[in-house]
């Protein structure tokens, strides 16, 4: 019966230890690389695969080296002239159009999120002079400078998120806390148990010795 008991509590506790796994091992988006290069006026694809749980969340699209202070160029379902967003449920794919050199920097995507960090990943887009001599090219050429090259829509600036890191020891100090309480749960009953089943044989020692003595002192009945 104990040994099945141990079984049953080292069961209980795997799906703890899979969280904690999960806590550090998985990333809620990742970015399909880290350097993307393009030219001036060309254009450029950065596609964020996500975990389809994440599908009805808002995602967006900002630049900054920093990513709490990263300024939002765009968000779904929104695009702008330049940026078009596009999200299938599985992956937030980006389109960045009329490339300049001043598109150059570090971008992130994102996934909004109510409660907790938001997940973001991030890339380098290195944008060069000059480009590919072709009629595709030289068509696009001419649709950018017939547009404006600017963006457009809200920039706003995130400054009121907190590093992942710590939103990640927080919630691996609640599995350790967990764990602790079952380790000592576990602790107290099978401690109470190995007291019950000592204080069972202590009665029947007891009572052993009781009827040895009975015996030894009882005095003949003459006839």
């Amino acid at each position: 019966m104990l040994l099945e008991f141990k079984g049953f509590a080292s069961w209980a506790m795997l799906p703890l230890y899979v969280m904690l796994l999960g806590v550090f091992f998985t990333d809620a988006i990742v970015m399909d690389g880290k350097v993307k290069e393009a030219f001036v006026q060309d254009k450029a694809s950065i596609t964020c695969s996500y975990d389809p749980y994440y599908k009805d969340y808002p995602k967006y699209w900002c630049k900054g080296y920093y990513r709490n202070y990263c300024n939002i160029i765009a968000s779904t379902p929104n695009s702008t002239n330049r940026v078009f967003l596009k999200d299938t449920g599985m992956q937030f794919i980006i389109t960045l159009t009329c490339l300049t050199k001043e598109d150059t920097g570090w971008y992130w995507c994102g996934i909004q999120r109510d409660y907790g960090t938001d997940s973001m990943d991030y890339t380098e887009l290195i944008v060069f002079d000059g480009g590919r001599d072709t009629d595709l090219q030289r068509k696009q050429n001419r649709t950018c400078k017939g547009s404006s090259i600017g963006y457009s829509g809200n920039h706003n600036r995130r400054t009121c998120h907190q590093p992942l890191l710590p939103l990640r020891l927080s919630i691996l100090s609640i599995c350790i806390l967990i764990m602790g309480m079952g380790v000592i749960i576990t602790a107290v009953v099978l401690l109470r148990r190995k007291r019950i089943q000592k204080h069972n044989r202590g009665k029947v020692l007891i009572r052993l010795r009781d009827h040895k003595f009975g015996s030894s002192l009882m005095i003949p009945t003459p006839l």
